[in-house]
Parts: structure tokens; C-alpha cells; sequence
């Protein structure tokens, strides 16, 4: 009797884990292989039409357009590429645009940061995603001087 009430437990155990794993795929799993295909087909892009010498994957930024974004090196020069899925491809050399650690830094105690990014919206700009007590603060700061420009909470 024992052992049908252990093989029954560890049936349920096993299910349970398929069951959460089937589920895992369906959402989170699914949506870090889309992410994956944009940063591929934005890769492919921009070598195809800068060639630059070396690149390295930053962020994918979905604000008002997507935009994958890139460290690139193009002729010994530091830039910081956006590629959008259909645009232009806009670069920005590094040094003129703040860091992200240096805009956290300067900005009021935002709670625990879950995400930064890099991006535009109508102008170039930084994305901070801090985790409150309620919910989750998107801070956003203008991306060469690192100034406040708005900040939406959501409970």
C-alpha cells in the first residue's frame, strides 16, 4: 500500500513538472527565441550594410519602434549602433553618450534595478527598470546628458 501512495506522489511530482515546463516554453521560452531572431536578423544587417570590424550585442529595445543594440568598431572609432527592423541605422560614438552605472549613480535611490537599456523613442535615450514594494518603476534619461525625463510606476 505504501509503495502505491509513493509511486502515485512521484507521479504527480513528475507531471506537475512536465505540465510547468510545457508552460515555460509556451511563454518565457518562446519570447527569448523571438528576441533571439531580432538580435540575428539585426546583426546580419548592419554587417551587410556598415561592415564594421568588430560588433557586440548589447540590448533589444522595444519602446514606440524595436531597436537592437549594438558596440561596434568601425575604422579604430567607438560607436554604439541602433538598428531598428526597418530604418535607418542610427550610430552614436560612445564617449558622447553617458554611461548607464553613471546615470544609476546620480539618480534617487530607484530600488532594486532589474533591467538598463539603451535606446529611442523620438531621441536617444536610457531605460532604467527598478523593482519597488508595488511593482515595477520605468525611469527613462535623456542618453547624452543623462537628465531626467519621466518615470511611470507600475502597481
Amino acid at each position: 500500500m505504501k509503495w502505491k501512495i509513493a509511486i502515485g506522489l512521484i507521479s504527480v511530482v513528475l507531471l506537475l513538472t512536465l505540465i510547468g515546463t510545457g508552460i515555460y516554453q509556451l511563454t518565457v521560452g518562446e519570447a527569448k527565441g523571438r528576441e533571439q531572431e531580432v538580435v540575428k536578423r539585426a546583426e546580419k544587417r548592419l554587417t551587410q550594410e556598415m561592415a564594421p570590424d568588430a560588433v557586440t550585442f548589447e540590448n533589444v529595445f522595444n519602446g514606440k519602434d524595436q531597436y537592437t543594440v549594438f558596440s561596434i568598431k568601425k575604422e579604430g572609432e567607438a560607436l554604439r549602433a541602433f538598428v531598428p527592423s526597418k530604418g535607418k541605422i542610427e550610430t552614436r560614438p560612445v564617449k558622447d553618450g553617458i554611461k548607464v552605472d553613471e546615470v544609476i549613480r546620480q539618480s534617487e535611490d530607484q530600488g532594486k534595478i532589474v533591467s538598463t537599456k539603451y535606446g529611442f523613442e523620438d531621441r536617444a535615450l536610457i531605460e532604467i527598470v527598478a523593482e519597488t514594494e508595488t511593482g515595477y518603476e520605468y525611469s527613462y534619461y535623456t542618453y547624452q546628458e543623462g537628465s531626467f525625463i519621466k518615470r511611470l510606476r507600475i502597481n
